[in-house]
């Protein structure tokens, strides 16, 4: 497998790599490799996100560019007064660039413990901004621009972990329409996971399929919380996109089944006259 993308029109797309006579190097390699292509219909943008995900895990194809990350996700550990970067999972994160990460730490050095229990309102921010103003008004132009850099970092640190620990308290049904005529494909989002996928059938099966999802969700909501992985937490941020600017095909429902039922009864109804 050498690629995996995903295109609401794939013959435009594939159009667009031949049509032009210039290409990035890249895409130039990886044209004069090509042996053949294969597609699948799916039967929404999120479920090509979620498959294209799915499958550049799993088969690492060398021309896309998740594949070739080193790092898919590090994290930071307290280790007495100072914070490390580790792969090992902890709260603090997953972060995607080891270097963001690295000064952040450095940022977080030192930092007491009421500052690094109010870290997601800022922590130490406030007292490192009055350093920096301090070093800069003393003429210490080296050593501010050293904490101006990691000042920066923890900034994109802290607002990224904000950001994940309000997704993981989503819980949302997101239904989408299935390949199948008639059918429609619900996600089942709790505790920060995707818990199950379903297909919905027209008619009675459907609520079936619905309880079956929720149970899921409810058994995630028993196990102990704990960090997210990289691939939860990029499967996180993408949902998110959806549920921001749902598509017009896309329905955000919250997880109960008398609401996500009304919902495919309405879709399924004849519209009056």
């Amino acid at each position: 497998m050498l690629y995996v993308g995903r295109a609401r029109d794939l013959r435009a797309r594939l159009r667009s790599y031949f049509r032009s006579e210039r290409q990035r190097p890249s895409v130039e390699a990886a044209l004069m490799a090509l042996d053949r292509i294969e597609w699948r219909v799916l039967g929404s943008e999120l479920e090509a996100a979620l498959e294209e995900l799915r499958l550049i895990r799993e088969l690492q194809p060398p021309a896309n560019s998740r594949s070739r990350r080193k790092e898919h996700g590090v994290y930071l550990r307290r280790r007495g007064d100072d914070f490390v970067v580790t792969k090992a999972a902890t709260e603090f994160g997953p972060i995607t660039s080891r270097r963001l990460a690295s000064l952040a730490a450095r940022a977080l050095a030192s930092c007491t413990a009421e500052e690094l229990e109010r870290l997601p309102e800022g922590g130490p921010l406030a007292r490192l901004r009055a350093r920096l103003s301090h070093l800069a008004e003393n003429l210490r132009y080296e050593e501010a621009a050293r904490l101006r850099d990691r000042i920066e970092a923890l900034e994109l640190v802290l607002e990224r972990l904000r950001r994940l620990e309000r997704l993981g308290r989503l819980e949302l049904c997101l239904l989408a329409p299935a390949i199948e005529p008639g059918w429609q494909r619900a996600f089942f989002v709790c505790a920060g996971r995707v818990c199950a996928s379903r297909s919905l059938p027209a008619g009675a099966g459907a609520r079936l399929e619905i309880e079956t999802g929720l149970a899921r969700c409810r058994a995630t909501r028993e196990r102990p919380a704990a960090p997210l992985t990289p691939e939860q937490a990029e499967d996180l941020l993408l949902l998110d996109s959806f549920v921001r600017r749902p598509p017009p095909e896309l329905a955000v429902l919250p997880l109960v089944a008398e609401r996500i039922t009304a919902h495919l009864m309405r879709g399924r109804c004849p519209k009056a006259p």
